[in-house]
């Protein structure tokens, strides 16, 4: 009896430890992957201002045309 408690706690600090490893690794990817998203959210904000931008300018150009036909 003694035999099979200490086995079955093994077998449960083994399993705790390898559950609390794969939560350490997936913390770290969800990091990664929350990173790689600020990244991509920050360069589509950056590509939206270079358009917001680029139709201003567009739009004094067409202005000027039109103004001096």
């Amino acid at each position: 009896m003694e035999n099979l408690i200490a086995d079955l706690k093994k077998q449960l600090t083994d399993q705790r430890m390898e559950l609390g490893t794969n939560i350490k690794n997936s913390e770290e990817v969800l990091i990664r992957t929350k990173e790689g998203f600020l990244r991509v959210e920050g360069a589509l904000e950056a590509i939206n201002l270079i358009e917001t931008r680029l139709a201003e300018q567009n739009k004094e150009v067409v202005e000027e045309i039109v103004g001096t036909s």
